[in-house]
């Protein structure tokens, strides 16, 4: 089940000012700040990566999966929604630790030879 447009736009006023995108993935999305990924929203949920170097803001989340099968994810619930102070260093955080994603530069055609 997609998720809803109310759900996307509750986490776009939730992150604010952070630079929040939301890019459409298989019927879900993948959550980036600064371009960097830092989560999914499956189902109308929030789900964050588990990285070492959060577990102290993470620790306490309930676990879930993105789809069966996948590694574990923190599920963030309702009052962890209402707590942007926490959202906005767990963001940055967590996305600190993970590469950019690539640009999607146009490959060069090198000059035909006549």
């Amino acid at each position: 089940m997609p998720n809803r447009p109310e759900t996307i736009e509750r986490l776009h006023e939730a992150f604010e000012p952070l630079p929040i995108r939301l890019q459409p993935m298989f019927g879900e999305h993948a959550i980036y700040c600064d371009d960097r990924i830092f989560g999914f929203v499956c189902d109308d949920v929030l789900l964050l990566k588990l990285v070492p170097e959060a577990e102290e803001l993470w620790a306490e989340l309930p676990r879930g999966e993105a789809y069966p099968g996948s590694k574990p994810y923190g599920i963030v619930d309702d009052e962890r929604m209402r707590d942007t102070d926490w959202l906005h260093e767990i963001a940055q955080t967590i996305a600190a630790t993970q590469p950019h994603k690539p640009s999607r530069a146009r490959s060069a055609r090198p000059p035909s030879r006549a």
